[in-house]
C-alpha cells in the first residue's frame, strides 16, 4: 500500500462525508474490512475503505428512495454489498439486486411471502413471528425478504391489503347480476364466510394488539373494518333510497351486520347442534323483523305499525 492511499480517520471522514460513530459502527459489523493498525490508537484506511463507504451510501439512498421507512435494516446492507455492491464495481451501479425479475415473477414472490406470513400469523401470532420466520417460511433469506417489505409491519398492511382488496373483488363479481336484496345479502355472506379464516385471523392479530394498547394495531384495526363494511354500507343506502331499508345510520348498521356475520361463523365452529345455514336464517329473521312481538313493542311505547 502506498503512503499516498494512506489515510487517518479524520481524513476518511473528512473524504466520505460518513460520521466517525458511523464508521466505527460499519467496523464492528464487518461491513468494512479492520484497517491498518500501526499502533495501540494508530490505524490507516486506505481507497478500499473509501469505496466500500461510498456503496453503502448507496444503497441507502437506494433503500430510502422506494420504502417509507426510515430505519435501514443491517441484514439488507450486507446482502447488497456481497450481490450488488462488489468493490469490483464501485460506481455506476444500479439498483437491481441479483438476477433481474419480471414483474411477475416479483409479484409472486410477493404473495409466497405473504401467504407464508399469513399461516405463520395463524400459529404463532404476529407479534411473536419474526421476519426470519415469514423468511425461512416463504423459502428466502431475511435480506431478501427486506427487499420486498421495509419491515414486518408494513408486510402486515400488505397482508391486509392482499386478503381485504380479494374479498371485495369477489364480492363485485358475485353480485354484478344479481338484483334481488334478500339474493344479495345471502351472496354476503357466503363471500365473508369463504375468505374469514383469513379475515378473522386478522381481525385477531389486531385485536391482540389493541388488548396490549398498540396505537397502530388500533389504527389498522378501525382501516380494516372500514373496508369490510364499505361495500355494505353502500348496499345498504342505495336500499334507503328503494325504500327497501329504513332511514338510520348505514355505517353503524353495516358494522352491526359484520359483526353478527361474525358471530354466525364462531357459533357454527363451536360444535354440530346447528348447521350455518339454521345459524344465518335465525340471523335474517332477527335482523328483517326484529326480536320484539307486537305486544312487546307496545309494551315499550314502540309502534307496532312502524315502518321508519
Amino acid at each position: 500500500m502506498s503512503k499516498e492511499s494512506r489515510m487517518k480517520m479524520s481524513e476518511l471522514v473528512k473524504i466520505s462525508g460518513v460520521p466517525r460513530t458511523a464508521i466505527h459502527f460499519y467496523l464492528r459489523e464487518g461491513l468494512l474490512d479492520p484497517p491498518d493498525k500501526t499502533g495501540a490508537t494508530m490505524a490507516y484506511y486506505n481507497e478500499t475503505h473509501l469505496r466500500r463507504l461510498e456503496a453503502i451510501q448507496k444503497i441507502k439512498l437506494e433503500f430510502l428512495k422506494d420504502r417509507k421507512s426510515a430505519r435501514i435494516p443491517l441484514d439488507f446492507i450486507k446482502h447488497q454489498l456481497q450481490e450488488a455492491y462488489t468493490l469490483a464495481k464501485p460506481r455506476g451501479l444500479k439498483g437491481a439486486v441479483g438476477k433481474k425479475r419480471t414483474e411477475d415473477q416479483k409479484s409472486q414472490r410477493k404473495v409466497a411471502i405473504i401467504e407464508a406470513a399469513l399461516k405463520l400469523y395463524a400459529n404463532r401470532g404476529f407479534y411473536l413471528t419474526s421476519v426470519r420466520d415469514i423468511a425461512k417460511a416463504a423459502g428466502i433469506s431475511p435480506p431478501t425478504f427486506y427487499l420486498y417489505f421495509p419491515d414486518k409491519r408494513e408486510l402486515f398492511v400488505e397482508v391486509i391489503e392482499y386478503v381485504i382488496g380479494a374479498f371485495n373483488r369477489e364480492i363485485q363479481a358475485a353480485l354484478q347480476t344479481e338484483t334481488n336484496m334478500v339474493k344479495r345479502t345471502i351472496i354476503l355472506f357466503q363471500k365473508f364466510y369463504e375468505n374469514y379464516s383469513k379475515i378473522g385471523e386478522i381481525l385477531n392479530q389486531l385485536r391482540a394488539g389493541v388488548i396490549v394498547k398498540d396505537s397502530w394495531a388500533k389504527e389498522r384495526l378501525a382501516k380494516v373494518y372500514e373496508k369490510l363494511t364499505g361495500f355494505l354500507a353502500t348496499e345498504i343506502k342505495a336500499n334507503m333510497e328503494l325504500g327497501l331499508v329504513r332511514r338510520m345510520n348505514p355505517d353503524l348498521l353495516a358494522y352491526f351486520i359484520v359483526t353478527i356475520a361474525e358471530a354466525e361463523i364462531h357459533r357454527a365452529s363451536f360444535d354440530d347442534q346447528y348447521s350455518l345455514e339454521q345459524i344465518v336464517l335465525f340471523a335474517a329473521d332477527l335482523q328483517y323483523n326484529g326480536f320484539l312481538t307486537n305486544p312487546g313493542r307496545k309494551l315499550l311505547g314502540i309502534d307496532p305499525k312502524y315502518d321508519g
